[in-house]
C-alpha cells in the first residue's frame, strides 16, 4: 500500500509539472541515501559495507542529473502530445496496425527513420528494426517489446515513444540540448514487435496462424498443458493467454544465457514453459541475437508486461554496475520497483552475459494479468513517455561513469 502511496503521489506531481509547462526535474523521486565509501548491494549473495546483507532494490542511487534549461529555438517538449498521431490506441495493437503505422511514419519523417527487417518469423511475419537517428553515431540503444505473444501492450507503447521521437527530432529540446543533437550522438533501435506470431496468437487464437502445420502443434501444446497441470484454462482462453511463438518456444527461455537452468519446466512444446530444444533454435530469437551482435550497444531496454517492476541484475552479471546505475534511473522516472532476474535464458540475460560491456533491465509495465488491458495504456504511457529520452542521455552519459 505505501508503495502504491508513492507512486500515485508521483505520478500527480508529474502531471502537475508538465500541465504548467515544466519537464521533471534532475530525477526528483531519486533519493541517494547510502552512505559514501559502502558498497551497495547488487544482489542475492552480495553484502553491503558493514558486511550485512543490505537491500538497496528500492534506491535510486545517483540518479542522473537533468539540466532544466531548453536551448534558444527549440520547444520544451515535455509537456506536450503529438498533434492528431498515427499511431492510435486500440483495443488490441495487431502486427497489421504495426505495420501500417510503420509505413505511414516512414512517410512522414522520411530523414529522420530508417526500417529493415531483421528476420522473419516461423510463420512469415517480418521481424522489423526501426532506427531513429545517425546510424552512424558513436552510441546506439536497443529497445525491444513484446517478446512475448500477450505482451502485445508494450508494441504500442514503443511505436508512440518513436512517433514521439520523429515527431519532435527538429523542434524539441531537452536537458539543455537539442533532440536532433542528440540524435546526432545516439542512434534508436526499436523492435516493436520481436514475437510476431506469438501476438497474432494472443489475439485471434488459430485464426491468427497461417501455416496449417503450426496450427497442428498448436494444439499438440494444449493437450500436453492440461495432461501435465500446467493449464485448465478452456482452449479459446489458452490461446488468449499464449506467451510462446508458433512452434510453442518461449523465447525469453531460449537464449543462450544459462540456458539449462533458466529453459524452463517443460520438456515439449507449451503456451508458456518451453525453452526449445536447444539455445536460439528459434527465427525471432536468432533474429534479435544477430541484431544485438552486429554493433556495440551503449544499453538495452527490454520491455514486458506486467508488474510495474523492473529486472536488473542475474547470477554472473558482467556488467552488473553499469546496469544498477541503469535500472535506478528508470525507476526513478516511472516509479517501477527493482528486483532481481531468474535463471536465464531471457534477452537481458544474454546481454548481461554475453561480454561486450552493454547493461541492460527488462522494463514491466501494467497491473494484473496479461494481456494487459488498453485501458491501462494513458497511466503505462505517463510512466515510460521519457524511458527513450533517459536511456539516450544514459548512453551519452551515465555509461562512462562505470
Amino acid at each position: 500500500m505505501i508503495r502504491n502511496k508513492n507512486k500515485l503521489t508521483k505520478i500527480l506531481t508529474v502531471s502537475l509539472m508538465i500541465t504548467m509547462g515544466a519537464s521533471p526535474m534532475v530525477n526528483p523521486y531519486a533519493e541517494v541515501i547510502y552512505a559514501p565509501g559502502t558498497s551497495v548491494n547488487a544482489g542475492p549473495g552480495v553484502s553491503g559495507g558493514s558486511g550485512a546483507e543490505t537491500d538497496w532494490s528500492k534506491v535510486a542511487q545517483g540518479a542522473m542529473v537533468i539540466d532544466q534549461s531548453i536551448p534558444e529555438g527549440t520547444v520544451n517538449f515535455t509537456a506536450m502530445e503529438v498533434p492528431d498521431p498515427i499511431v492510435k490506441v486500440p483495443d488490441m495493437y495487431t502486427y497489421d496496425f504495426m505495420v501500417h503505422d510503420i509505413e505511414e511514419l516512414r512517410k512522414a519523417y522520411p530523414e529522420h527513420m530508417t526500417v529493415r527487417s531483421i528476420g522473419q518469423s516461423h510463420d512469415g511475419r517480418e521481424i522489423y528494426e526501426v532506427m531513429i537517428g545517425n546510424r552512424n553515431a558513436r552510441n546506439h540503444v536497443l529497445i525491444p517489446a513484446a517478446i512475448h505473444g500477450r505482451e502485445y501492450i508494450t508494441t504500442n507503447l514503443v511505436m508512440k515513444q518513436i512517433e514521439y521521437a520523429l515527431c519532435y527530432y527538429d523542434t524539441g529540446g531537452w536537458d539543455g540540448k537539442r533532440i536532433s543533437d542528440m540524435f546526432e550522438e545516439t542512434c534508436l533501435h526499436f523492435v516493436p514487435m520481436a514475437d510476431p506470431d506469438g501476438v497474432s496468437i494472443s489475439q485471434f487464437g488459430l485464426e491468427g496462424i497461417r501455416s496449417e502445420e503450426l496450427k497442428k502443434g498448436i494444439e499438440e501444446c494444449y493437450a500436453n498443458d492440461v495432461a501435465a497441470g500446467r493449464t485448465s484454462d478452456t482452449f479459446e482462453n489458452y490461446l488468449k493467454r499464449w506467451k510462446a511463438n508458433a512452434r510453442g518456444v518461449n523465447l525469453n527461455q531460449n537464449f543462450n544465457a544459462n540456458w539449462e537452468t533458466g529453459k524452463g519446466s517443460a520438456t515439449a512444446p507449451s503456451y508458456s514453459y518451453y525453452g526449445g530444444p536447444y539455445p536460439e533454435s528459434e527465427n525471432e530469437t536468432k533474429a534479435l541475437a544477430s541484431l544485438f551482435k552486429c554493433r556495440s550497444y551503449k544499453a538495452v531496454i527490454n520491455y514486458h508486461s506486467m508488474g510495474e517492476v523492473i529486472y536488473w541484475d542475474l547470477d554472473g552479471n558482467k556488467v552488473r554496475e553499469k546496469s544498477r546505475f541503469l535500472a535506478n534511473n528508470v525507476s526513478a522516472l516511472t516509479g517501477y520497483t527493482l528486483l532481481y532476474s531468474g535463471e536465464g535464458a531471457g534477452f537481458k540475460d544474454y546481454v548481461q552475459l554475453f561480454g561486450t560491456g552493454t547493461p541492460a533491465v527488462t522494463v514491466e509495465v501494467g497491473k494484473g494479468t496479461a494481456p494487459v488491458p488498453s485501458s491501462q495504456m494513458s497511466e503505462i504511457w505517463a510512466e515510460n513517455k521519457f524511458v527513450w529520452l533517459y536511456a539516450m542521455k544514459y548512453a551519452a552519459e551515465g555509461y562512462y561513469q562505470y
